[in-house]
């Protein structure tokens, strides 16, 4: 694992097979943006109905994927 990298695992056991399953929990981060930024996130995020953090994880993952 590279340094810097941290991942935080969780066994969950399933009733079917009694098995645990590795997941993944979600991680939080803390980041400056400018102001403009930041009033813009919070315009859109008052427009699409959901949290700050939700749609700047979203936009987050979006730009990882291109």
């Amino acid at each position: 694992m590279p340094l810097g990298k941290v991942e935080t695992m969780t066994a969950t056991p399933t009733r079917a097979t009694g098995l645990q399953l590795v997941q993944r929990a979600p991680q939080r981060i803390s980041i400056t943006i400018p102001y403009a930024m930041y009033h813009a996130l919070i315009e859109r995020s008052d427009y699409e109905g959901r949290s700050i953090s939700n749609l700047a994880a979203f936009l987050l993952e979006k730009g990882l994927e291109s």
